[in-house]
Protein backbone atom coordinates (compact mmCIF):
# COMPACT_ATOMS: atom_id res chain seq x y z
CA UNK A 1 0.00 0.00 0.00
CA UNK A 2 1.28 3.52 -0.73
CA UNK A 3 -0.04 6.49 1.23
CA UNK A 4 -0.26 9.93 -0.48
CA UNK A 5 -0.31 12.86 1.73
CA UNK A 6 -1.54 15.03 -0.81
CA UNK A 7 -4.44 12.81 -1.58
CA UNK A 8 -8.22 14.96 -1.84
CA UNK A 9 -10.94 12.94 -2.93
CA UNK A 10 -14.22 14.24 -3.16
CA UNK A 11 -17.88 13.83 -4.54
CA UNK A 12 -20.87 15.62 -4.89
CA UNK A 13 -21.03 16.34 -1.11
CA UNK A 14 -17.93 16.90 0.19
CA UNK A 15 -14.25 17.48 -0.68
CA UNK A 16 -11.70 15.79 1.65
CA UNK A 17 -8.61 18.28 1.11
CA UNK A 18 -5.55 17.00 3.31
CA UNK A 19 -5.52 19.20 6.17
CA UNK A 20 -3.48 22.16 6.23
CA UNK A 21 -1.71 24.56 9.07
CA UNK A 22 -4.45 26.86 7.47
CA UNK A 23 -7.48 25.29 8.63
CA UNK A 24 -6.43 24.58 12.20
CA UNK A 25 -7.70 28.00 13.24
CA UNK A 26 -11.15 28.06 11.54
CA UNK A 27 -11.52 24.20 12.67
CA UNK A 28 -11.42 25.08 16.07
CA UNK A 29 -13.85 27.93 16.41
CA UNK A 30 -16.13 25.13 14.32
CA UNK A 31 -15.44 22.47 16.80
CA UNK A 32 -15.53 24.16 20.06
CA UNK A 33 -18.89 23.76 20.65
CA UNK A 34 -19.76 21.21 23.37
CA UNK A 35 -22.06 18.82 21.58
CA UNK A 36 -19.70 17.47 19.11
CA UNK A 37 -17.48 16.29 22.36
CA UNK A 38 -20.59 15.38 24.51
CA UNK A 39 -20.45 11.56 24.19
CA UNK A 40 -16.55 11.17 23.53
CA UNK A 41 -13.55 10.43 26.07
CA UNK A 42 -11.69 13.51 24.49
CA UNK A 43 -13.18 16.60 25.45
CA UNK A 44 -11.62 19.10 23.32
CA UNK A 45 -14.01 21.84 24.13
CA UNK A 46 -11.36 24.44 24.12
CA UNK A 47 -10.02 26.43 20.76
CA UNK A 48 -7.10 25.64 22.10
CA UNK A 49 -7.28 21.93 22.72
CA UNK A 50 -9.06 21.24 19.43
CA UNK A 51 -5.74 23.39 17.93
CA UNK A 52 -3.22 20.87 19.49
CA UNK A 53 -5.26 17.67 18.16
CA UNK A 54 -5.04 19.13 15.06
CA UNK A 55 -1.40 20.03 15.22
CA UNK A 56 -0.80 16.70 16.27
CA UNK A 57 -2.54 15.04 13.27
CA UNK A 58 -0.45 17.32 11.16
CA UNK A 59 2.49 15.42 13.00
CA UNK A 60 1.55 12.25 12.42
CA UNK A 61 0.97 12.70 8.78
CA UNK A 62 4.57 13.57 8.74
CA UNK A 63 5.48 10.37 10.39
CA UNK A 64 3.32 8.36 8.30
CA UNK A 65 1.08 6.73 10.76
CA UNK A 66 -2.06 9.20 9.33
CA UNK A 67 -3.53 11.13 6.62
CA UNK A 68 -5.93 13.95 8.48
CA UNK A 69 -8.24 15.76 5.97
CA UNK A 70 -10.53 19.03 6.13
CA UNK A 71 -14.11 17.91 5.04
CA UNK A 72 -15.44 20.76 2.62
CA UNK A 73 -19.29 21.12 2.00
CA UNK A 74 -19.71 21.31 -1.58
CA UNK A 75 -23.01 23.10 -1.80
CA UNK A 76 -21.45 25.79 0.47
CA UNK A 77 -17.94 25.74 -0.31
CA UNK A 78 -17.23 25.98 3.91
CA UNK A 79 -15.27 23.79 5.96
CA UNK A 80 -17.45 21.62 8.09
CA UNK A 81 -14.91 19.68 10.23
CA UNK A 82 -12.09 16.65 9.99
CA UNK A 83 -11.78 13.31 9.49
CA UNK A 84 -8.49 10.56 8.95
CA UNK A 85 -7.94 7.56 7.98
CA UNK A 86 -5.20 6.35 11.00
CA UNK A 87 -3.46 3.31 12.31
CA UNK A 88 -2.16 2.68 9.17
CA UNK A 89 -0.92 -1.12 9.16
CA UNK A 90 1.09 -1.54 5.96
CA UNK A 91 2.18 -4.87 6.40
CA UNK A 92 -1.30 -6.49 7.28
CA UNK A 93 -2.90 -4.13 5.41
CA UNK A 94 -5.32 -2.52 8.06
CA UNK A 95 -6.39 1.07 8.50
CA UNK A 96 -8.88 2.52 11.12
CA UNK A 97 -11.20 5.36 9.73
CA UNK A 98 -12.49 7.75 12.60
CA UNK A 99 -11.08 11.41 13.94
CA UNK A 100 -14.88 12.64 12.34
CA UNK A 101 -15.51 15.92 14.43
CA UNK A 102 -17.88 17.67 12.44
CA UNK A 103 -19.67 21.26 13.42
CA UNK A 104 -23.14 20.60 14.56
CA UNK A 105 -24.43 23.40 11.83
CA UNK A 106 -23.64 19.88 8.92
CA UNK A 107 -25.23 17.25 10.89
CA UNK A 108 -27.86 15.40 9.44
CA UNK A 109 -27.23 16.64 5.86
CA UNK A 110 -25.18 13.32 4.48
CA UNK A 111 -21.72 14.53 5.37
CA UNK A 112 -20.28 12.04 7.43
CA UNK A 113 -22.05 9.09 5.49
CA UNK A 114 -20.26 10.87 1.95
CA UNK A 115 -16.74 10.92 3.79
CA UNK A 116 -17.17 7.51 4.90
CA UNK A 117 -18.01 5.87 1.09
CA UNK A 118 -15.16 7.84 -0.41
CA UNK A 119 -12.82 7.08 2.74
CA UNK A 120 -14.01 3.57 2.20
CA UNK A 121 -13.76 3.39 -1.57
CA UNK A 122 -10.01 4.60 -1.62
CA UNK A 123 -9.24 2.00 1.17
CA UNK A 124 -10.65 -0.81 -0.29
CA UNK A 125 -10.60 0.03 -4.25
CA UNK A 126 -7.43 1.89 -4.16
CA UNK A 127 -5.02 1.08 -1.48
CA UNK A 128 -6.18 -2.84 -1.64
CA UNK A 129 -6.28 -2.91 2.25
CA UNK A 130 -8.13 -6.28 3.63
CA UNK A 131 -9.63 -4.86 6.60
CA UNK A 132 -11.18 -1.02 7.87
CA UNK A 133 -11.70 -0.44 11.49
CA UNK A 134 -13.56 1.63 13.32
CA UNK A 135 -14.12 2.94 16.74
CA UNK A 136 -16.66 4.24 19.21
CA UNK A 137 -16.87 5.07 23.10
CA UNK A 138 -19.63 3.37 24.66
CA UNK A 139 -21.62 6.16 25.53
CA UNK A 140 -21.49 7.19 22.03
CA UNK A 141 -25.01 4.85 20.72
CA UNK A 142 -25.42 7.27 18.24
CA UNK A 143 -21.72 6.35 16.27
CA UNK A 144 -22.29 2.69 17.19
CA UNK A 145 -25.92 3.17 15.35
CA UNK A 146 -24.56 4.67 12.14
CA UNK A 147 -21.57 2.56 11.42
CA UNK A 148 -24.16 -1.08 12.35
CA UNK A 149 -26.45 1.66 9.42
CA UNK A 150 -23.33 1.00 7.30
CA UNK A 151 -22.76 -2.62 7.92
CA UNK A 152 -20.16 -2.32 10.00
CA UNK A 153 -19.63 -5.30 12.55
CA UNK A 154 -19.57 -4.89 16.17
CA UNK A 155 -16.22 -7.01 16.81
CA UNK A 156 -15.85 -6.11 20.29
CA UNK A 157 -15.45 -3.93 23.42
CA UNK A 158 -12.33 -2.82 25.31
CA UNK A 159 -13.90 -2.40 28.70
CA UNK A 160 -12.79 1.12 30.48
CA UNK A 161 -10.12 1.69 27.87
CA UNK A 162 -10.65 5.55 27.87
CA UNK A 163 -10.50 7.73 30.55
CA UNK A 164 -12.92 10.76 30.33
CA UNK A 165 -10.28 13.67 29.39
CA UNK A 166 -12.83 16.18 31.84
CA UNK A 167 -12.71 14.66 34.88
CA UNK A 168 -9.69 12.01 34.49
CA UNK A 169 -12.01 9.53 36.37
CA UNK A 170 -14.64 8.17 33.99
CA UNK A 171 -13.87 5.69 32.32
CA UNK A 172 -15.02 4.79 28.60
CA UNK A 173 -15.95 1.57 27.33
CA UNK A 174 -14.22 1.51 23.65
CA UNK A 175 -16.34 -0.59 20.89
CA UNK A 176 -14.51 -1.57 17.85
CA UNK A 177 -16.36 -2.36 14.37
CA UNK A 178 -14.99 -3.82 11.24
CA UNK A 179 -15.23 -4.13 7.56
CA UNK A 180 -13.59 -6.62 5.41
CA UNK A 181 -12.67 -6.55 1.80
CA UNK A 182 -15.16 -9.38 0.95
CA UNK A 183 -18.12 -7.07 2.78
CA UNK A 184 -17.16 -3.80 0.88
CA UNK A 185 -19.68 -4.47 -2.06
CA UNK A 186 -22.78 -4.39 0.36
CA UNK A 187 -21.66 -1.51 2.34
CA UNK A 188 -21.09 0.37 -0.49
CA UNK A 189 -24.70 -0.57 -1.67
CA UNK A 190 -25.81 0.64 1.49
CA UNK A 191 -23.67 3.98 0.97
CA UNK A 192 -24.78 4.63 -1.96
CA UNK A 193 -28.82 3.95 -0.84
CA UNK A 194 -28.06 6.25 1.87
CA UNK A 195 -26.78 9.36 -0.59
CA UNK A 196 -29.72 8.74 -3.09
CA UNK A 197 -32.23 8.97 -0.72
CA UNK A 198 -30.17 11.86 1.19
CA UNK A 199 -30.38 10.23 4.57
CA UNK A 200 -27.04 9.68 6.67
CA UNK A 201 -24.87 11.65 9.19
Amino acid sequence: MNFRNDLTLENHKVVLQPLQSRHVKELAQLLSDPRVWELTWRKNNTEQAIESALESALVSRAEGTQLPFAIIDRASGRLAGTTRLGDLDLSNRNVEIGWTWLSPEFWGRGINSACKLLLLQYCFEELGVIRVQFSASGKNVRSQRALEKIGAIREGVLRGHRLDATDGGTLHDNVFYGILEKEWPLVKDRLLEMDEAGSGG
